[in-house]
C-alpha cells in the first residue's frame, strides 16, 4: 500500500514539471522563419590563373639521387673486420671513454698507457685493437696513438675512418 501510495506521489510531482506553455519558443522559430527566406548568396567568382610551364627540364630531379649508387654484382671487395680473431679488452669500449695517459719504450719496443673507464691501465703498441669500431693501432707517438676504425656503410659495407686518442694531461 505504502508503495502505490509513494508511485502516485511521484507521478503527481513530476506531472507538475511539464508544461505545455513553450509560446516562446513558437515565436522565436516564426521570427527566424520569416527573417531567413532560405536564401543563400551566390558563390563569389574565382579568377582563372594563367597555367604554369615548367621550364626546368634540363635541371637536375630533386627527387633522384645525388650519386648513382652502383648495383655491386659478385662479392663484397672492400675492407672488412676479421670475425674469426679474438677481441681484446679494449674494444668493449667506445673511443671517447679511453684517455691515452703515458708512453713506455724499452729498446726497439714502444706502448702507451691507455686508461679504460674501470681506471685498468693497459699497455697498447702498434697492431692492437681498441674501440667498439674495430680500431687497430697504426701509429704511436708521445702525444697521440692513431688508429684505423671500420665502420658499416649504407650498402652492406665497410669503410676505413681514422681517429686518434692525444695525450691526457
Amino acid at each position: 500500500m505504502k508503495r502505490i501510495i509513494l508511485i502516485i506521489a511521484s507521478l503527481l510531482i513530476l506531472s507538475g514539471c511539464v508544461s505545455n506553455e513553450m509560446g516562446d519558443l513558437r515565436a522565436y522559430v516564426q521570427k527566424t522563419k520569416a527573417t531567413y527566406k532560405g536564401k543563400v548568396d551566390p558563390l563569389p567568382e574565382f579568377k582563372q590563373s594563367p597555367p604554369y610551364t615548367y621550364a626546368a627540364m634540363d635541371i637536375r630531379d630533386p627527387f633522384k639521387p645525388v650519386v648513382d649508387i652502383e648495383v655491386f654484382s659478385g662479392p663484397y671487395r672492400g675492407p672488412r673486420p676479421d670475425e674469426n680473431r679474438p677481441r681484446e679488452p679494449l674494444e668493449e669500449f667506445s673511443l671517447d671513454s679511453l684517455r691515452m695517459v703515458g708512453t713506455l719504450a724499452q729498446k726497439e719496443s714502444e706502448w702507451i698507457l691507455i686508461k679504460d673507464p674501470d681506471g685498468l691501465l693497459h699497455r697498447v703498441s702498434i697492431g692492437h685493437y681498441m674501440g667498439k669500431n674495430y680500431g687497430k693501432v697504426t701509429a704511436i707517438s708521445e702525444e697521440e696513438v692513431t688508429l684505423v676504425e671500420l665502420v658499416s656503410d649504407k650498402n652492406n659495407g665497410w669503410k676505413e675512418r681514422d681517429a686518434s686518442i692525444a695525450l691526457s694531461e
